[in-house]
């Protein structure tokens, strides 16, 4: 008499539990990344508002400011949960310094330009 209890055996239960970890493995690396180009369109985002507050002043009074209550869309320096905010007047450009993650984010004023490492701006 052949008596198979039904079910799965220890093998195909370590299987299925090895595929579910290689699955959420790379989603959590492809997560990571999204997360990340989020953040990075949060800072380019404020960067460009900045930059265009900071053209306008150019326009009205001939120079740039470092004084954030002068720009039109600020009643004070911009701060988010992911960023501080600094401007660079002598240089032209406008960084965001990452509070969470390593990566700090740059932009021109003159051209715009905007990348991930210190530019040299026009």
């Amino acid at each position: 008499m052949d008596r198979r209890r039904p079910g799965f055996t220890i093998v195909e239960l370590i299987i299925v539990v090895c595929i579910i970890c290689i699955l959420a493995s790379v989603g959590l690396v492809l997560y990571q990344n999204v997360v990340e180009k989020a953040r990075a369109a949060e800072a380019y985002s404020v960067l460009a508002d900045i930059a265009a507050s900071e053209t306008a002043y150019l326009l009205e009074k001939s120079t740039y400011t470092s004084n954030w209550t002068d720009l039109d869309r600020f009643e004070g320096q911009p701060s988010s949960d992911n960023f501080s905010y600094s401007l660079d007047i002598a240089n032209g450009f406008g960084k965001a310094t990452s509070t969470k993650g390593s990566n700090d984010y740059y932009m021109c004023w003159a051209n715009g330009l905007h990348q991930s490492t210190q530019p040299s701006c026009p």
